[in-house]
């Protein structure tokens, strides 16, 4: 996940900086509650702002000011697995939920959606999943793989309504789950195991075939560490560059962003050095080790086990120790893993048989369907870590499951971001109000959980959304971002302006 600084809310929306002495009251007698398998072992009134993040360790994320004062409850579930519920004033409370995921490899909180719920009106909770992320070889435990990969958030949500019941007299009216990568994962496995759980949920670049991209991470590890110093950033920038500037024009417009990268074709032996040539160009080596760090994942009897990586992504050179602790920890029972008998194709049978719910691909969501559930997924396609090929083809795949285009339009969407990283970065506008921070317009059509919200209370089903790139504090370019397989054509006018651009394509009927 990446961690992003909230925008400040309007003053019309803040409250007392401080608890009002009947909300601290209410706010310490949380603590006495009695819930099965909860141990609240904090219920501290917060004023508003930043304070709330005062303690907070270095890396845990950058404090996000909150717009009301709030209960900040801590506590357990089951002994081991930590959560985090802040509850408004009950004067205040807008008698909604918000579960809120946690990338990576957890073992710490979202931070940054908690802020973000209880400033809108929420209770907001978040967990680590049951685990700390100080624990280097926490995989080795099965009941902690277990919680992180399904149980814990689902654990959460129960528990959280339970308090939620007796703090405030009753249950929320409402229920939303919201996260990116690997928050995005956990809101997939809400839809397909607890469809009971929330009312709409809010996934971004949310790996269905985790297991499969899994194990591509570990052979690009294993690939990297082969040759170490054949690649640096700026070559694997270059061949990022130069697919992008291939494929630019290929929508229509040349404006630094591609609106669908797999309708072009980018050689990476076109940057191959020509004689006497030495810069912003690959050696021969070069060009056939990038080429197969984009080309789909073989395993050794040549089976494909992704599609590879699309023009313009750029290579993510991160060391992923959850890739490592998953095949050393959790597959092989070791502490201290040098990868040398890694196989693609035994080891991603070995995930499946050892933590079979790390998959999140299962395209039957009936259940939630039926009980009148929304979801809204999105992703960059530039991103690195989840490819975009695989969040379409999973929305693809419940699509046709559910019944085709139109039924699966009733309760399902997906924003493509061109021009965007892994959950935000990247060229293109990013802020569109997913998991991390409100869009700068907090409207239906500028910010998708306001979109979720609409969609699930009004019955208003959202179409284009437009997405905002922000620097320095103030918008500078906006983009139309159209329902899948809808996309935005340019129009004429300035490209940085959303109201250049048009969707085009078949829409669906809800």
């Amino acid at each position: 996940m990446i961690l992003r600084l909230l925008f400040p809310l309007p003053a019309l929306l803040l409250a007392s900086a401080a608890p009002a002495p009947q909300a601290a009251n209410a706010c310490v007698e949380v603590a006495s509650l009695n819930v099965p398998d909860v141990a609240i072992t904090a219920a501290t009134p917060t004023e508003a702002g930043a304070a709330w993040a005062k303690d907070m360790p270095p890396g845990r994320g950058q404090p996000a000011s909150v717009a009301r004062p709030f209960c900040r409850v801590q506590g357990t579930i089951e002994k081991t697995i930590a959560f985090e519920l802040w509850l408004p004033a009950k004067a205040e409370w807008n008698g909604k939920f918000l579960g809120a995921g946690v990338g990576g490899a957890a073992g710490t909180f979202n931070f940054q959606d908690l802020p973000r719920g209880v400033s809108r009106g929420y209770a907001a909770a978040t967990t680590d999943t049951g685990h700390k992320i100080s624990d280097p070889a926490w995989m080795l435990d099965a009941r902690a793989r277990e919680n992180y990969t399904h149980r814990a958030n689902h654990l959460l949500a129960v528990k959280s309504k339970a308090i939620l019941a007796a703090h405030y007299g009753t249950g929320p009216r409402y229920s939303y789950f919201i996260g990116c990568s690997g928050g995005g994962r956990q809101g997939l496995k809400e839809l397909q195991l607890y469809p009971s759980d929330y009312d709409g949920i809010l996934t971004g670049a949310n790996g269905p075939k985790t297991p499969e991209m899994t194990v591509r991470r570990m052979w690009e590890i294993l690939q990297r560490d082969a040759n170490p110093k054949l690649m640096s950033p700026a070559d694997w920038k270059l061949i990022a560059d130069r697919g992008t500037e291939a494929c630019d024009a290929a929508d229509g417009v040349t404006d630094g962003l591609v609106e669908d990268p797999r309708a072009c074709t980018f050689r990476i032996a076109s940057l191959t050095c020509k004689p006497g040539q030495t810069e912003a160009c690959l050696s021969a080596q070069q060009v056939a080790f990038a080429e197969r760090f984009y080309a789909p994942l073989r395993d050794a009897s040549g089976k494909a086990i992704d599609g590879g990586l699309l023009p313009g992504v750029l290579v993510d050179s991160g060391r992923s120790q959850l890739a490592i602790g998953t095949f050393g920890q959790a597959i092989r029972g070791l502490r201290e893993w040098d990868g040398k008998d890694f196989d693609a194709a035994k080891d991603l049978a070995a995930i499946d048989r050892v933590m079979p719910q790390l998959r999140a691909d299962n395209p039957d969501i009936s259940a939630f369907r039926k009980r009148g559930g929304k979801v809204i997924q999105y992703t960059g396609w530039l991103d690195g870590a989840v490819a975009a090929r695989m969040v379409i083809d999973y929305h693809e795949a419940m699509t046709k499951r559910m019944g085709g285009p139109a039924k699966a339009a009733s309760f399902s969407r997906l924003y493509m971001l061109p021009g965007v990283h892994h959950c935000a970065g990247g060229p293109g506008p990013d802020q569109i109000g997913g998991s991390g921070r409100d869009a700068p317009v907090v409207d239906a059509q500028h910010d998708l959980l306001t979109a979720l919200e609409h969609w699930v209370e009004k019955g208003q089903a959202p179409g284009a959304m437009i997405a905002s790139k922000v620097e320095g504090g103030a918008v500078t370019r906006t983009r139309l971002i159209c329902p899948y397989p809808q996309q935005a054509k340019y129009n004429g006018g300035d490209p940085n302006k959303a109201s250049s651009f048009a969707c085009t394509g078949k829409a669906r009927r809800t």
